[in-house]
């Protein structure tokens, strides 16, 4: 039996979204088991839920349009990974030489793509995925987390915040018609 335990500290970076705070944040399945307690959400992830043991940052449109990424647990390894749902889904990992106590998880969005990276350190992010992302829409930014096979596991996010670019099109109209 495996034990999991992930920490995930997460940051979305967004041309268009609204800024959240974990206590504001909306549950679509609520675990049995949570809390907020100095800045961070806990949780234990319910036994039986979804594919693979995971837990990750999620951007969601709806049911048929999201972006995951995070850490997985899949026959006997922990890897890295970004699911891009658009009706069906994609899946991309990056397998891991041993468990990690921490890992980064930073999605910027522009336009219509959102580039995914992660770190080991919150110095060093290295990109494991640009995937297209209707633009013009907005987008559910939070966080997810599955335990199809075991008895369920403990979750740490930390460090969410929501930092808002400027918008892309208005710098390049503010350029075009400067006078």
């Amino acid at each position: 039996m495996k034990k999991l335990l992930f920490g995930l500290l997460m940051a979305i970076v967004a041309q268009t979204s609204f800024a959240q705070t974990l206590e504001k944040m909306q549950w679509f399945n609520e675990p049995e088991q949570w809390e907020i307690k100095d800045k961070s959400l806990s949780m234990f992830v319910t036994p039986q839920s979804d594919r693979f043991d995971q837990a990750g940052l999620m951007l969601r449109i709806d049911h048929e349009n999201y972006i995951k990424a995070g850490i997985e647990f899949v026959d006997g390894k922990f890897n890295l990974s970004t699911v891009v749902t658009h009706k069906t889904s994609d899946w991309s990992v990056i397998t891991l030489d041993k468990p990690v106590p921490y890992i980064w998880i930073k999605a910027v969005r522009r336009l219509d793509a959102v580039e995914i990276f992660y770190s080991f350190d919150d110095k060093t992010y290295t990109m494991m995925r640009n995937a297209w992302l209707q633009d013009n829409i907005p987008v559910k930014v939070g966080f997810m987390a599955a335990c199809p096979d075991g008895g369920g596991f403990n979750v740490k996010f930390e460090n969410f915040k929501v930092k808002h670019l400027p918008d892309m099109r208005r710098l390049e109209w503010l350029k075009k018609n400067a006078e």
